[in-house]
C-alpha cells in the first residue's frame, strides 16, 4: 500500500486603544475571527504536491521573498524572525482553491494493450490562518494554522496501472505557535513549534493477486517538529532571511481493508494497518528590497531534504497478507523564484513572479501514479486591495506546467503523461486591529 506524503506583515504605526472597554471589545472581536478561521482549516482537505500555499499574497509573487516581504502574517510558517516586521494585533486567513490535470497515456506489460486514463482528483481548497501580536518593541508572538503537505490523485478501480495505485487522498493540518525577538537594528530571530496531524486514505491492487484484488489504509496520527528563524536588515528597504523547517517522522494507525479474493480464502477483511513516513527538513533562503516608493523586488531558494523519503513500509495485523514495501529513492528537490510588487496607487498594489521547481523523483523506473510528479514552472500574478485603514483583501494565481520527464517504467505498463498542468486560485483577507 503505498503512504505518500508530498513535502514539501505589513509595517504600520503602533495601534492606540483609549479605554478598557474597547480593548475588551477589540478582544472579543479578535477571538471570535481567530477561531472562525481556525475552525475552517482543519475542515478543508488538501490537494497536490508539496504545499507552499501558505499565502494568498505570495502566491501572486510565486511566493518570492516568502518570511520577509513584510506584506502580511505569514512569516509565522516562512520565517518567524520575520514576525518583527509586524506592528499591532492582526490576523489573516484565506484559501487556495488547487486542481491538477494528469493524461496519461500507456501499455501493459503482458498484452501490448494501449490505455489512457487520468489521475485528476477534484480540485479542493488548501486553507491558511495566522494571528500575529506585538508584545513590545523587541518581542512578537504568532500562531498559524496551515496544511503544508497534501495529495490528491485518482484512477478507476480497474485500470490497468492499478496495482501501483487506485486512489489517494492524503491531509496534513499544522498549528504552529511561534515567538520572534529583534536583538538589535539589523538583527531579529524567531522560533516556533509544530502540532501536525496527518490523515490519509490510500488504495492500490496486489502483484500476483487476482485483478480484483486490491487493499486500502484509511489512518491517522499527531507527530511533532519545530521551526527557527534568522534575518537581517540592512536597511529599511532591503533584508535577507534564512529558516529551518525539522523534518516529521509521521506514524498513522488505523484500518487496512483487504477486498476482491475469492471467499473461500478467508483474506478479506479490515485488519490494523500501520507505516512510517518521514517529510523532509528544509531550508529556504529569502530576500527583499524596495527599489523606490512604487516597486519592490523580492526573491527565494528553498531545499527540501525528500533523500529521507527512501523505503516505505505498510505493514497489517492480519497474520496473512504481507507488507507491501516500496523503493522510493527519491533525491532532495529545489524551489527558486523571483517576484515583483508594483505600488499602483495608495490603495491597489499588484505583483507578480516566476518560479522554477525540480521534482524529488530520480527516474522513470521510481514515478508513482499517484505523484505524478516532475519538475515544473510557476507562472503567477496577484494583486492586493486596501479596503480602509485596518481591511486589506488579497488575491492571486499560479498556473503550474510540468516539464521534463514524464515517463513510469513499471513492472505492470510503461507510458507517459501527455502533459501535467495545475491552476491555484486564492483569495484571502488581512485584518489590523
Amino acid at each position: 500500500m503505498v503512504w505518500v506524503v508530498r513535502a514539501y506583515q505589513t509595517n504600520s504605526d503602533h495601534g492606540r486603544l483609549s479605554c478598557p472597554e474597547t480593548r475588551m471589545t477589540r478582544f472579543k472581536q479578535t477571538s471570535l475571527l481567530i477561531a472562525a478561521l481556525f475552525a475552517a482549516a482543519p475542515a478543508v482537505h488538501a490537494a497536490g504536491f508539496q504545499l507552499s500555499e501558505q499565502s494568498i499574497v505570495g502566491l501572486g509573487r510565486a511566493h518570492a521573498g516568502a518570511g520577509v516581504a513584510g506584506d502580511d502574517l505569514s512569516a509565522v510558517f516562512y520565517n518567524p524572525a520575520g514576525m518583527m516586521l509586524l506592528n499591532g494585533t492582526q490576523v489573516q486567513g484565506g484559501f487556495t482553491y488547487a486542481e491538477i490535470d494528469a493524461p496519461f497515456e500507456g501499455t501493459t506489460t503482458k498484452t501490448g494493450k494501449r490505455f489512457s486514463d487520468n489521475g485528476r482528483a477534484g480540485g479542493e481548497a488548501i486553507p491558511n490562518a495566522f494571528f500575529v501580536k506585538e508584545i513590545n518593541e523587541r518581542t512578537r508572538f504568532g500562531f498559524g494554522v496551515t496544511v503544508p503537505f497534501g495529495l490528491g490523485s485518482g484512477y478507476g478501480e480497474n485500470w490497468d496501472g492499478r496495482n501501483e495505485g487506485i486512489e489517494a487522498h492524503i491531509m496534513t493540518v499544522d498549528l504552529n505557535p511561534s515567538l520572534a525577538y529583534q536583538l538589535d537594528d539589523k538583527w531579529s530571530i524567531g522560533a516556533g513549534v509544530s502540532a501536525q496531524y496527518t490523515k490519509a486514505n490510500l488504495k492500490k491492487g496486489a502483484r500476483g493477486a487476482p485483478s480484483s484484488v486490491s487493499g486500502e489504509i484509511e489512518a491517522d496520527s499527531w507527530d511533532y517538529g519545530y521551526n527557527l528563524g534568522l534575518m537581517y536588515q540592512f536597511n529599511a528597504d532591503s533584508r535577507v532571511g534564512l529558516s529551518y523547517r525539522s523534518k516529521i517522522q509521521h506514524e498513522p494507525e488505523g484500518d487496512y481493508t483487504v477486498e476482491g479474493f475469492p471467499e473461500v480464502t478467508g483474506l478479506n477483511g479490515v485488519y490494523g494497518g500501520a507505516n512510517k513516513v518521514t517529510t523532509p527538513e528544509s531550508i529556504l533562503l529569502s530576500g527583499y528590497h524596495r527599489v523606490d516608493s512604487k516597486l519592490a523586488l523580492t526573491g527565494s531558494l528553498r531545499w527540501s531534504n525528500w533523500s529521507r523519503y527512501d523505503t516505505l513500509t505498510t505493514v497489517n495485523d492480519s497474520g496473512k497478507v504481507p507488507a507491501s514495501i516500496i523503493e522510493n529513492n527519491w533525491k532532495a528537490s529545489w524551489f527558486a523564484s523571483v517576484g515583483a510588487d508594483y505600488n499602483y496607487s495608495d490603495k491597489l498594489t499588484l505583483r507578480g513572479g516566476v518560479a522554477y521547481e525540480t521534482s524529488p523523483v530520480p527516474d522513470a523506473e521510481h514515478r508513482s501514479p499517484l505523484i505524478p510528479d516532475t519538475d515544473r514552472v510557476w507562472l503567477s500574478l496577484g494583486g492586493s486591495y486596501k479596503v480602509d485603514k485596518n481591511l486589506t483583501l488579497d488575491a492571486g494565481y499560479t498556473y503550474l506546467m510540468g516539464v521534463g520527464d514524464r515517463d513510469i517504467n513499471a513492472a505492470d505498463f510503461k507510458g507517459s503523461y501527455s502533459s501535467i498542468t495545475g491552476h491555484l486560485i486564492g483569495v484571502g483577507m488581512q485584518y489590523r486591529f
